[in-house]
């Protein structure tokens, strides 16, 4: 009996990802899925699709990301990235559930579903990230719970917390358990752990982690147990460091994420198809460095029938032309073609009021003249930081910043419940000041500066367009990327917020000379989970000593 099936495709190289080799054979495909692979003469087809010796990869996976990073709503978040050839992310909306809670993961659901793209979430485990900063909102695993029954939700993301889990904080556990009792899994956050406190996330039935920099801390979460993510983002470059630890043996446990990327960085440099391209201009086989894109994401997920081309898995894939140099030239999902981008309507949630106050005695920094000081050094292209502790500029009993020194605030943003003051060195900012309301996790108000009075500028900007990105020159012109959507995402179309965040990065090009994003760097300023040295809404945070201190002890 002939079977009749929607697509026929002939003339391809195929990836095969359980034997690590391309084929010359062929696909057929119908509702949605690869429904035999090779030659077959008892099937037909309604069309047949002529590769042209061209080759063909499942559709790639983005293993671990926060859209809102992107600064872009779900649905033109996929528009963006489905044209680089990523048909499928894993994504944790962490960030908006800071601001707003669970109104804020409802938001992304129902944005994300206007888009082809496969949204996978992941409930944040974490809100707020710690006790040492306040944020919108408070989420507690029987908040989180009743999304278990959502079918985009696949998870519990990156357990930052590890005092928690180590010191079996109840409701920790809780959520933990949740996840795996629903079948699903658990990311991780191991950033700073040793082997030994890897293998209490282990233990505990944490599988991935994201927070390797380097071959040696790859290699010893592979050894522990985990799916590592190799992270290539706007700030954290790290997989240049990663790839000498993969190999043929190992290549089952690596995969790709970005983590954070900006939608200008997305656009002109690439989601997963960079680190892949990144990966072969390094020397890695070609076939592996394709499984880890895509078949080993699917896999790290537990996502079953993903990830490959044969008989039963979904039919998202990729087609290109050059082994060397990745370059999507048509893209699958679910066995249709895309032409252009879909059609979506990008909505806001009710946004929450900036509510803090700020002034120009507020900013105002004693310090002894003759001590030395506690400064946040940034680490260019990394989340970490440098814990200095040294001379800084002082006149008259105040800090006095300057090109060197810049002065860095996090205020309470939602109940008006104070600020914190510390010292930063690496913005290399010579005049104005630069303010955000991304401030991960917790989504304050962060500013930074040499000139107090753009500072209070900035600060003042962001309350009136209710949240977003600002540069205050030296001459005090502002400009502004407004981000509505709680003040981590635009309501625009992507084109026109790149344009704008273009704009924006062209008038911080004016006070600093720094090559490395300043908005996604300054932004991870604020997260106490993360070495070594950070500045919260309540102070100057120790993450050696895991504790705040002061400027000058």
């Amino acid at each position: 009996m002939t079977q009749t099936v929607d697509l026929h495709i002939i003339n391809a190289k195929v990836l095969d990802v359980f034997n690590l080799k391309f084929d010359d054979t062929e696909l057929w495909i119908n509702d949605g899925k690869i429904f035999y692979r090779g030659a077959n003469l008892t099937y037909k087809a309604k069309a047949t699709f002529d590769a042209n010796h061209q080759y063909i990869i499942p559709g790639l996976i983005d293993a671990h990301l926060h859209i809102e990073s992107s600064l872009l709503a779900p649905s033109e978040f996929g528009k963006l990235v489905l044209k680089k050839g990523v048909t499928r992310i894993f994504a944790d909306p962490h960030e908006i559930a800071s601001v707003a809670g669970i109104s804020g993961i409802q938001y992304m659901l129902e944005d994300a579903r206007q888009s082809p793209l496969h949204i996978h979430y992941m409930l944040p485990s974490s809100v707020p990230a710690t006790p040492f900063e306040h944020a919108g909102a408070t989420l507690n695993a029987a908040a989180l719970k009743p999304f278990y029954s959502v079918p985009e939700v696949n998870g519990l993301a990156e357990v930052m917390d590890f005092p928690a889990v180590f010191n079996q904080d109840e409701d920790m556990h809780q959520k933990i358990n949740d996840a795996l009792a629903a079948n699903k899994h658990v990311d991780g956050h191991a950033a700073g752990l040793s082997r030994e406190q890897l293998a209490t996330y282990r233990q505990y039935g944490i599988d991935t982690d994201h927070e390797s920099e380097n071959a040696a801390q790859a290699l010893d979460r592979v050894n522990a147990g985990f799916s590592v993510f190799v992270r290539e983002g706007t700030v954290e470059r790290d997989e240049a460091a990663i790839l000498p630890a993969i190999n043929v043996a190992n290549q089952q446990f690596f995969s790709f994420a970005t983590d954070d990327k900006s939608a200008t960085d997305l656009e002109h440099e690439g989601s997963i198809d960079y680190s892949v391209n990144l990966a072969l201009q390094k020397g890695l086989d070609p076939a592996i460095v394709f499984t880890m894109a895509s078949f080993n994401a699917a896999k790290a997920h537990h996502i079953k029938n993903v990830g490959a081309l044969t008989d039963g898995y979904v039919a998202d894939l990729v087609l290109f032309n050059d082994i060397k140099h990745f370059e999507a030239k048509k893209v699958m999902v679910d066995g249709h073609w895309l032409n252009h981008d879909h059609d979506s309507t990008v909505t806001t949630i009710a946004n929450q009021a900036l509510n803090f106050k700020l002034s120009l005695s507020d900013l105002s920094l004693p310090l002894q003249a003759d001590r030395p000081a506690h400064v946040i050094s940034i680490m260019p292209h990394h989340i970490t930081t440098e814990h200095l502790i040294t001379n800084v500029p002082v006149e008259n009993g105040y800090f006095i910043p300057n090109a060197t020194y810049a002065k860095v605030v996090v205020a309470e943003r939602y109940h008006q419940l104070g600020y914190g003051i510390g010292i930063i060195k690496g913005l290399n900012i010579q005049s104005g000041a630069i303010a955000s309301t991304i401030a991960h996790d917790s989504h304050n108000l962060i500013i930074a500066g040499c000139d107090d009075e753009a500072m209070i500028i900035a600060a003042n900007t962001l309350r009136e367009i209710g949240g977003g990105l600002v540069v205050v020159d030296a001459q005090h012109q502002v400009t502004t990327l407004p981000l509505p959507i709680g003040g981590l995402m635009s309501d625009q179309p992507y084109q026109k917020a790149i344009k704008t965040n273009q704009q924006l990065l062209a008038a911080f090009s004016t006070l600093s000379d720094i090559d490395f994003d300043p908005f996604l760097t300054l932004s991870f300023m604020a997260l106490p989970v993360i070495p070594s040295l950070k500045i919260t809404d309540q102070g100057l945070f120790d993450f050696d000593k895991f504790q705040f201190i002061n400027i000058q002890d």
